[in-house]
């Protein structure tokens, strides 16, 4: 039988989104019905409500969620009805050859649907009074109800809270990736991290653990910058300050950072992540800028200097091996994730929490979409 949830729909770019009712189809062979109880707002959705990328419209966004499994299709056994699970954006096609080597988020059949707003294993599953309703990135958690291919439904051990599951779906893993895996930070490099809000401090939570000597934190909030070295900066640098910036800029050549990450979507951050690495130094850019917009990059840092500059997407590898040793380490006390969440809203307040992300206040605002349906009910 066909689900009748709620859902924050955007109907037109740079609009409010409308709270209103969705159907949802019943799960495929392959697929899973989720209660979704908490739904991180990360920049990306922020991004794309406001226009910088192309996306089939009206849809239901939100890919960082996490909540209860309350079906399954005909041919799922890896969840069943009643497991918490944390939602996964990148779960290949499972048959190409970047699944094979544990990248599925290099899957050009699951980057074809989530561009047309669909699932991998079927068309988009929501409906309104209109018709169909795209579906953003393999999930749309900004909903009481998702339903989701069965490889984006990652079980969690006891122990790890709805918002807390969430988070790992995205800030977590696409922070903690880029330092573990992307780059696999080095025991006694000295590194930089420019952008420390929610990606950026997992960012600096990897290298932490792996045993990074240096970590300085770069950003323009001062709230942010209090907060990375709560979560293992050694360092920090207010990137308004113009002089400390140009010090750091003139060291580069003979005291430059081993590596920097770039968790920040922003052209100038791209620039500085890579002018502040030493010869021979990586810059690893995880933060997305708005479609088509170029960054230019001095060809001597990329020939004389022989630095390298590498792209990391959600964590690099399999969200499956990933994610449950992240909730590992979270349970053992090697990672902070109770704090990354700073504010709780409702499904309602979704506006609101964008807003919040636009300003760079907090660090992850969590919305509680199931909630919302109880009430209605």
């Amino acid at each position: 039988m066909p689900v009748e949830t709620v859902a924050a729909v955007l109907h037109a770019f740079g609009e409010p989104h409308r709270i209103e009712p969705v159907e949802l189809r019943d799960p495929g062979p392959q697929e899973v019905l989720v209660r979704v109880l908490a739904a991180g707002v990360c920049h990306s959705d922020v991004g794309q409500a406001d226009g910088e990328w192309a996306f089939p419209l009206p849809a239901v966004l939100g890919h960082e969620g996490a909540g209860i499994v309350e079906a399954v299709g005909s041919e799922v056994g890896s969840v069943s009805v009643g497991q918490q699970v944390v939602l996964n954006a990148a779960p290949g096609c499972g048959a190409c050859a970047h699944c094979a080597a544990e990248r599925p988020i290099r899957c050009q059949e699951s980057l074809d649907a989530m561009t047309e707003g669909r699932l991998v294993t079927g068309p988009t599953p929501i409906s309104g009074n209109e018709g169909p309703i795209a579906t953003y990135s393999l999930l749309s958690c900004f909903a009481a109800h998702a339903i989701v291919g069965e490889s984006s439904a990652i079980p969690l051990p006891d122990g790890v809270a709805p918002d807390v599951a969430a988070l790992i779906g995205c800030a977590v893993i696409t922070g903690f990736g880029a330092a573990t895996e992307t780059i696999a930070v080095a025991s006694g490099s000295r590194g930089a991290v420019v952008g420390v809000g929610g990606v950026g401090v997992n960012a600096i939570q990897g290298a932490r653990l792996n045993g990074a000597r240096t970590i300085a934190a770069l950003d323009v909030s001062p709230e942010r910058l209090e907060n990375a070295r709560r979560f293992g900066a050694t360092e920090t640098v207010d990137t308004r300050d113009d002089d400390v910036v140009d010090a750091l800029r003139g060291r580069a050549r003979h005291e430059g950072y081993d590596w920097t990450i770039v968790a920040v979507g922003d052209e100038a951050a791209v620039r500085l992540g890579v002018e502040l690495t030493r010869p021979g130094g990586t810059t690893v850019v995880v933060g997305l800028l708005p479609e088509r917009q170029p960054v230019p990059i001095d060809l001597l840092d990329l020939v004389t200097y022989e630095k390298t500059i590498l792209g990391s997407a959600y964590g690099s590898v399999s969200p499956w091996r990933l994610m449950p040793r992240i909730a590992r380490l979270y349970l053992e006390g090697g990672l902070l994730l109770d704090e990354l969440v700073t504010e709780h809203l409702p499904l309602e307040a979704i506006d609101e929490a964008f807003d919040l992300s636009r300003a760079g206040r907090g660090l992850r605002p969590v919305l509680t979409p199931a909630d919302r349906e109880h009430k209605a009910a």
